[in-house]
């Protein structure tokens, strides 16, 4: 699912409760966001993006901080794969896997490179709302979105030359990954909503499928979860955020404590 923001006022209760019926399609609601896009606010309250801008959020978090930085320091040191390996941690609308499709093919990817895309939600979105968000800037984009949306799920499916999906329908808790992750879209609901993703359980259940000097990125800065990643192998670093997000978040995993090039000490959160 993609990130909640807390952006309205919130239940009188501090989480929402965890029982058949929490996700109410019914109360599902299209938003517009200040850069034009539009988000879902859920049964919950809060919107699956930023306010200030979906799109604008989702490229800067996940795409530029994320897939542009993995691809950048590997090509540095020569050790791009063929196929770039995604987890995407809350599928939601779809976002975050057609804006790593328009980098693929309007982006400085590496020649024959491919995407293999894993993504997780628990609560899928009804068609009649993934079809009005329009994300897409061309008939070929359109295309992608609708193929990402209508693909089966739980078996692998290409949704355009070059990008493979394989989507998984249900919780995080309890999911196994395919190995050899080289980049984690971390965009679950905020800690608030879902408290039991943003554990040291949950990223330890991730640590062991993803290659080394694999990037997550996400938009909390939440001083826990940092605790959770520095604890789980990563080396943690907070970045410019974007809006009215002061900062994100970049953490990168070397089990051994490895520096990657051209990281130092000091850059890293401490």
């Amino acid at each position: 699912m993609a990130t909640a923001r807390s952006n309205t006022k919130q239940h009188e209760t501090k989480s929402c409760p965890r029982k058949d019926g929490f996700f109410d399609t019914m109360s599902l609601e299209l938003v517009s966001t200040e850069d034009g896009s539009l988000t879902i606010r859920g049964p919950w309250g809060e919107t699956y993006h930023s306010i200030s801008g979906a799109v604008q959020e989702s490229q800067h978090v996940y795409i530029g901080n994320g897939l542009r930085y993995y691809i950048q320091r590997n090509n540095e040191e020569s050790s791009i794969s063929q196929t770039i390996h995604i987890l995407d941690v809350g599928f939601g609308t779809g976002l975050n896997a057609l804006l790593t499709y328009r980098e693929l093919v309007t982006g400085l990817f590496p020649e024959s490179t491919g995407i293999f895309y894993e993504a997780v939600e628990k609560f899928p979105l009804p068609e009649k709302f993934t079809e009005k968000l329009l994300y897409a800037d061309s008939e070929q984009e359109m295309e992608f979105f609708r193929n990402i949306h209508r693909g089966s799920w739980g078996v692998p499916f290409p949704a355009a030359k070059g990008f493979t999906v394989l989507k998984h329908a249900g919780d995080l808790v309890g999911y196994h990954p395919l190995q050899g992750i080289h980049v984690v879209y971390f965009d679950p609901f905020s800690p608030a909503v879902q408290p039991e993703l943003w554990t040291s359980e949950i990223i330890a259940g991730i640590t062991p499928c993803l290659q080394k000097n694999a990037v997550l990125t996400t938009y909390s800065c939440r001083g826990s979860f940092k605790r959770v990643l520095r604890g789980t192998g990563f080396l943690v670093e907070r970045l410019q955020g974007i809006g009215k997000k002061r900062h994100v978040l970049r953490a990168v995993y070397c089990p051994h404590n490895l520096l990657i090039t051209g990281a130092t000490s000091s850059s890293m959160i401490e």
